[in-house]
């Protein structure tokens, strides 16, 4: 026998308040997209030849953009935390929403926890320690730099950084908002310190100063010819002829940054007028198009200063493991290609530090968008109750910030120990791909589904041709993100075609479903019946 709809959700009020500005979104958002992400610069270039980088990632940029403009639609209807999944289930229903979210979000996100502590050290103290060690001659530092480059340094790094973000979530959100302030400030810096060193510099030039760098660190005389002579007898082509097919590939590689503009959706229920269009579209589509230009911007920069024939060489290094086109078995990142240019400890410090930063900083926006929605799940009674439990005096689910770091610990020892897990890291754009596009799908039938909800939200005004024009960015939203899904699931050189990645793709998928049934039907057995939390919206 179910009970009366008031006594579905396990309590009244979500215990959350709306501490973030929407100019802090604003920067959540660009921090979480990650200017400091690495891999379009060397994956394109190994695996899409004659691709150019610049023109993909605009084009995934420009290909985001109405899935960004959904999310402004369904903010402004449901501004509450818990975000894909809060829009999922009162669209479609407990089960497509929890199974959907649960698997693309929750459980595939431990793997950006570890992802967050290999950026920290592979890309955020190891080139510090490096370019210190190359710039003041110390040996000291070269090998503590290579030393974070070690599964053991990793791990232990990134337990450690995992474990920091959690302490000070758990102590209030709003010591997160301060500490952003300075992550955003330090990032920027970092990153137009790399473009002014990458821009002022050339190929004629440049060559000599990796040749520097390289001797420095490991010893090694004549590297970038005996690495571009390797590149060649591989058989790889340092200069292509321009392919549209490969240009048009490497925007799924961008996307595994730009996707995530979307991701303060998750803590509406924490930002101050969340149910601003004008707010919205600034914090969402607004940190889409700035984060696109940068990218942009930096790949424009990286080519000017070491040239394309480089570029393939740096490529041949990351995608067909050459170990030649590698410094002590380094790839050539964009931050070490710009250590390597500059002989101040000063420059490599801001650039270190500024990396450092941003790689913390995402670990902070794992808990923070998954622990919220965990609460949106509990309050829907689909979790346990203590996992929506949230401190009263200091306003954070702390139970679902220690969770959520007990649950990556052995993700982070499988993604540094287990052979191959590290290729499923575009894995998690594929999983939160799926998330992003069954929300758009949600978005095109809002007017359709929550009709009620639809035509009190700021967004209802907005039609074209009778259409409501959310229908229309979610038909266009699904279609691009299928598209790229499409990708990711076929083509090989995207790195997800393996017997392990399917394995784990539809798995967890498995899991979640299963998940849905058995909490469910538990609460049915207590005489509750869930399906009338997704007729309602969600407690503030």
């Amino acid at each position: 026998m179910a009970t009366a709809k008031p006594e579905v959700f396990t309590r009244k009020a979500s215990g959350l308040v709306r501490v973030m500005s929407p100019f802090s979104a604003f920067i959540y958002n660009i921090l979480t997209m990650g200017l400091i992400f690495p891999w379009t610069y060397l994956w394109a270039p190994g695996a899409l030849p004659g691709g150019k980088l610049v023109w993909g990632i605009l084009l995934a940029m420009v290909i985001e953009i109405p899935i960004a403009l959904v999310y402004v639609w369904l903010s402004t209807a449901l501004p509450r935390s818990g975000g894909d999944y809060v829009f999922q289930s009162r669209v479609f229903g407990g089960g497509t929403a929890f199974t959907v979210v649960m698997s693309g979000y929750v459980i595939w996100i431990l793997q950006w926890v570890a992802l967050s502590g290999w950026l920290l050290s592979y890309l955020g103290f190891a080139p510090l320690f490096l370019g210190l060690g190359a710039t003041t001659g110390s040996a000291a530092m070269s090998g503590l730099g290579i030393w974070f480059t070690t599964s053991t340094g990793i791990i232990i790094t990134s337990i450690l950084n995992a474990f920091v973000a959690a302490s000070i979530l758990v102590s209030g959100f709003k010591n997160y908002v301060r500490l952003q302030t300075v992550m955003i400030v330090g990032t920027l810096l970092a990153f137009f310190t790399m473009l002014f060193v990458l821009f002022t510099a050339n190929p004629s030039t440049s060559m000599a100063h990796i040749d520097s760098f390289a001797l420095a660190i490991s010893g090694v005389k004549d590297f970038v010819k005996t690495a571009m002579d390797a590149s060649v007898a591989a058989g790889i082509d340092l200069n292509p002829p321009f392919s549209l097919m490969a240009t048009l590939l490497v925007a799924p590689i961008a996307w595994t940054s730009l996707q995530w503009a979307t991701y303060s959706a998750q803590q509406n229920g924490e930002i101050k007028n969340a149910r601003s269009f004008q707010s919205q579209m600034f914090i969402i589509v607004g940190s889409l198009v700035v984060t696109g230009l940068l990218l942009a911007a930096l790949a424009w920069a990286l080519e000017k200063a070491v040239g394309t024939e480089f570029l393939y060489v740096a490529g041949a290094g990351y995608w067909a493991l050459l170990e030649e086109a590698k410094i002590s078995g380094f790839y050539l990142w964009p931050n070490i290609i710009t250590v390597a240019l500059t002989a101040s400890p000063l420059v490599v410090l801001i650039i270190g530090i500024g990396y450092i930063l941003n790689a913390h900083q995402i670990v902070h926006n794992c808990y923070i968008g998954m622990t919220r929605v965990m609460v949106a799940m509990s309050l829907d009674r689909l979790l346990p109750e203590w996992v929506s439990k949230v401190d009263e005096k200091r306003h954070t689910p702390a139970n679902a910030h220690w969770a959520y770091f007990i649950a990556s610990i052995p993700v982070i020892f499988l993604y540094n120990l287990h052979p191959g897990w590290t290729g499923l890291t575009l894995g998690v754009t594929f999983a939160c791909g799926y998330v992003f596009v069954i929300t758009c799908l949600a978005g095109a039938l809002l007017p359709y589904r929550a009709k009620d909800v639809y035509e009190a939200s700021p967004g209802a005004k907005y039609t074209l041709g009778g259409i409501p024009m959310v229908t229309v960015l979610g038909a266009l939203g699904f279609l691009f993100g299928t598209v790229m899904l499409v990708m990711f699931m076929f083509d090989p050189r995207l790195g997800l075609v393996s017997p392990l990645a399917y394995g784990i793709v539809f798995g967890v998928l498995a899991v979640s479903a299963i998940w849905y049934f058995f909490a469910k039907n538990t609460q049915k057995s207590k005489g509750i019946n869930v399906d009338y939390a997704f007729k309602e919206i969600p407690p503030e």
